[in-house]
């Protein structure tokens, strides 16, 4: 595991353009949070690991981790404040809304995909 930290952070050092965390040689953690956003500069989720069986957290990159734990309470929060048992379609809007608000807490441009749509509304 520290191999994989240590390696990680060499190439966000290195400015790696192969690098996921690195999209255009921009980083996906945002300095300065703006409220007018076109999503041009979102990076997409980065693995550290290939999926083996089913989809899990540990899978991704650090920063992706901790946007998932915020994106999960907040779905959860819509699920006790809106509706415990929502249709699929509105369980999907909830999870994009909650991944978006999470991002912004942490101050982080990562795209959603179906696989983190699944992790979020589990």
């Amino acid at each position: 595991m520290s191999n994989r930290v240590t390696d990680t952070t060499k190439h966000l050092r290195e400015g790696d353009p192969d690098d996921c965390a690195v999209s255009g040689k921009r980083s996906c953690i945002s300095s300065e949070p703006t409220t007018e956003d076109n999503g041009e500069d979102w990076c997409p989720p980065c693995k550290v690991q290939e999926t083996k069986g089913r989809v899990a957290a540990h899978d991704y990159e650090v920063v992706v981790c901790q946007i998932l734990k915020r994106a999960t309470g907040f779905f959860r929060a819509h699920l006790v404040a809106k509706n415990i048992y929502p249709d699929h379609m509105t369980a999907i809007l909830w999870a994009q809304e909650a991944w978006t608000e999470a991002c912004t807490h942490v101050e982080a441009k990562v795209r959603y995909n179906d696989e983190i749509i699944q992790l979020v509304s589990q």
